[in-house]
């Protein structure tokens, strides 16, 4: 394959890049990630296409604008990673992209030949592609690893490794040891491992994209919107399971019923949008509150549950008086006091008598009798 061709293979590769994340930006306007891929992918193709068109002259204007774009390319793919894991693009980037446009001009204005201005662009090219690779690992720290996200590092490596080869090759043509003519291994190094590398990098882009999408659809199918606690049916559903383990295992369960006192009272005084932030702020101070092995769930309005794996009676009084006094020092917009209701139910180990329905009744049964008793307290 010759120079011509390789670079218009590129070139078309980055534009389908760039339209196919302009319709997921047009799509979804909120995930600005993609409005950067696709700005990358239209200055990448542009760069390409000037740096074939100019075909290693010696013409500044040429050289300068198509260097310049492929580099601005460069620095939008990697702050669109950054944007992607929920990350402030680093504005110093381009610092990056000014510093080689003068040092462009510079090696023009003192008549170096290509060789000189090839090694500055690709080791700029080089410096920000290893910095989209480490916002790619920063990205998942602490994420479980899938299959998109190697794809999409062996992508980047692979472009990175072109370049790498191409840099030795260029210090090479300096140091007199090659000729200064386009060989093959030139047009695989500038241009095919870059493809390959490019088409894999943008796919897993597309990938990574998508794999948020599932990721969050299958949390909206389980967790409560407003208070981003587990929904009903999740916390029925975790609930029936840990029934099941303590059946097994002869373990105690206890459930807690929770229900805001007098909430009715913040909707009609304030509005309904105070009233979830009450929800919101409740649901944040129980969380807080609870062991870290206990399952917190919204049951619907006001109403929450949360299932206490091990815990016994002496230790649901412990926990239910631990859940009430936390409430109970909240203050809504630092100045309305806000309390809960709370009842207790315990599962005796072994009980094969007690269904998940028989323990929810028992436990809004205690529910109701601290409503009775007054409200701002616990009953099991």
């Amino acid at each position: 394959m010759d120079l011509f061709t390789a670079g218009v293979s590129l070139i078309l590769v980055q534009f389908c890049v760039a339209l196919v994340m302009a319709g997921f930006f047009l799509t979804a306007p909120m995930e600005k990630a993609t409005r950067y891929w696709a700005l990358s992918g239209l200055m990448i193709a542009l760069g390409v296409a000037v740096a074939v068109l100019n075909n290693r002259a010696p013409r500044p204007a040429f050289a300068l604008n198509g260097a310049g774009l492929i580099t601005a390319g460069l620095i939008c793919q990697w702050h669109g990673i950054q944007t992607f894991y929920r990350r402030q693009p680093a504005v110093w980037g381009w610092g990056i992209g000014l510093a080689f446009v003068l040092s462009h001009a510079l090696c023009f204005y003192l008549g170096l030949s290509f060789p000189y201005r090839a090694v500055l662009l690709d080791f700029t090219i080089f410096l920000l592609l290893g910095l989209s690779l480490h916002a790619l690992r920063l990205g998942q720290r602490g994420r479980r690893r899938t299959f998109v996200h190697g794809l999409v590092m062996g992508g980047v490596a692979m472009v990175m490794l072109g370049y790498a080869m191409r840099l030795v090759m260029l210090l090479l043509q300096i140091a007199g040891r090659l000729p200064l003519t386009t060989t093959t291994f030139d047009v695989v190094t500038a241009y095919m491992v870059p493809l390959a590398g490019t088409v894999l990098f943008s796919i897993g882009l597309m990938l990574l994209y998508f794999e948020r999408v599932v990721e969050e659809n299958r949390h909206l199918a389980t967790h409560d919107e407003l208070s981003k606690l587990l929904n009903r049916r999740a916390i029925v559903a975790a609930g029936e399971r840990e029934l099941a383990i303590s059946r097994r295992l002869d373990r105690e369960l206890t459930v807690a019923f929770i229900d805001i006192d007098m909430f009715k009272h913040f909707n009609d005084r304030f509005g309904h949008d105070a009233g979830d932030e009450v929800i919101i702020d409740v649901a944040r101070i129980l969380k807080q509150t609870c062991r870290n092995i206990d399952i917190l769930g919204r049951y619907g309005g006001e109403e929450f549950l949360a299932i206490l794996p091990g815990a016994s009676r002496f230790d649901a009084a412990v926990i239910g008086e631990r859940l009430v006094a936390a409430v109970r020092d909240y203050r809504f917009r630092n100045t309305y006091p806000v309390t809960i209701s709370v009842g207790l139910a315990t599962l005796p180990g072994r009980d094969e008598e007690c269904t998940w329905e028989g323990l929810m009744l028992r436990a809004d049964a205690a529910l109701y009798e601290a409503k009775d008793l007054g409200r701002d307290r616990y009953c099991a």
